[in-house]
């Protein structure tokens, strides 16, 4: 194996990028999504019939699969893969696992083996997204979509309450491990609906890129505008 001389070069594209964005229903996950250029939807649930999109329903894990093994075949026009949602994507993970162990849940299976096989396949068909070409080589964008789990905690003070993807632990920290750009939808008091790119105690999210401001507005021109331009950006803030 060859020691390399140089230095790999930091990629600031935004189709580069792994994004998840998450949030409650019907907030605006998927109308963001739509606006990444070529999306193709990987839907595992209804509700895009408000959305005029490319989209391949996504009814179990093989299929998933076998859509990820086209599209390295032959992406044809599709720049940007759209899992809408992973939280879904991962219960069918599930089921195929126990399906081929021939058990009703991971928790059938001893020693914690059947989650293990579970978070193994989901992580091992994540990576792979990474490496989807475009037609003309480039490389393809992955944006993952989640709904938002929300837990609260009895405090001396009240209720507190904090926001998370709506995945088990497992596949959580995976996805968020995998994620550049970990976006949290939310809605501001005055009812404006917004970004959340840096994480708080209430809830997760990052920007590995560091091109993005704590909070920007839920609005896909603005937010490529912001991306590419962040001097834009601390010039408003400073």
């Amino acid at each position: 194996m060859k020691i390399p001389t140089q230095k790999t070069k930091t990629s600031l594209e935004l189709g580069d990028q792994f994004i998840t964005i998450y949030g409650q229903p019907k907030i605006g996950k998927s109308t963001f999504a739509s606006h990444f250029p070529n999306a193709l939807f990987a839907a595992t649930e209804p509700g895009l019939n408000f959305l005029e999109v490319y989209q391949v329903q996504v009814s179990d894990w093989p299929n998933f699969t076998k859509l990820c093994a086209t599209l390295a075949r032959d992406p044809l026009h599709v720049q940007t893969l759209v899992i809408d949602t992973v939280d879904i994507l991962y219960d069918l993970c599930e089921k195929h696992i126990c399906s081929l162990s021939n058990v009703a849940h991971p928790s059938d299976l001893s020693y914690g083996k059947g989650f293990a096989m579970v978070k193994s396949e989901f992580k091992r068909v994540l990576a792979k997204l990474g490496t989807l070409r475009t037609k003309d080589g480039g490389k393809m964008g992955v944006v993952l979509v989640s709904h938002t789990r929300v837990v609260e905690e009895e405090t001396r003070t009240g209720t507190n309450k904090t926001f998370a993807m709506n995945l088990a632990n497992g596949p959580r920290i995976i996805v968020e491990g995998m994620s550049d750009l970990l976006l949290f939808a939310d809605v501001e008091p005055d009812g404006s609906r917004v970004l959340r790119t840096k994480p708080s105690a209430k809830w997760v999210a990052g920007d590995r890129t560091g091109r993005l401001p704590e909070t920007l507005s839920l609005d896909y021109g603005k937010f490529v505008a912001t991306f590419r331009n962040p001097e834009k950006k601390e010039k408003k803030n400073g």
